[in-house]
């Protein structure tokens, strides 16, 4: 079980990272040719264990990295809805 304090800690490292990813992202110039939005929600995903250890966030790995990975998603998910509207 996560506590509620590592739960908020978990969301500040992933909605900010997320958030600077985007903003990266979000400039053509930093982009690949065959870029997409649905490979940008994969990639968040994908890193989001490495936000955690670079924040240091500690606890029971597995757990702690798949709610990492799901709230990476979602807020990237959730940007990219936004942007593209």
């Amino acid at each position: 079980m996560i506590s509620d304090k590592t739960r908020l800690k978990i969301a500040n490292c992933m909605y900010a990272n997320v958030a600077v990813q985007l903003a990266m992202f979000n400039n053509p110039k930093f982009r690949g040719s065959n870029f997409n939005w649905k490979w940008f929600i994969g990639y968040c995903e994908e890193n989001a264990d490495l936000w955690l250890m670079i924040a240091n966030i500690r606890g029971s790995k597995n757990e702690i990295n798949e709610t990492a990975k799901q709230m990476a998603k979602e807020i990237a998910t959730t940007l990219v809805n936004i942007l593209e509207k």
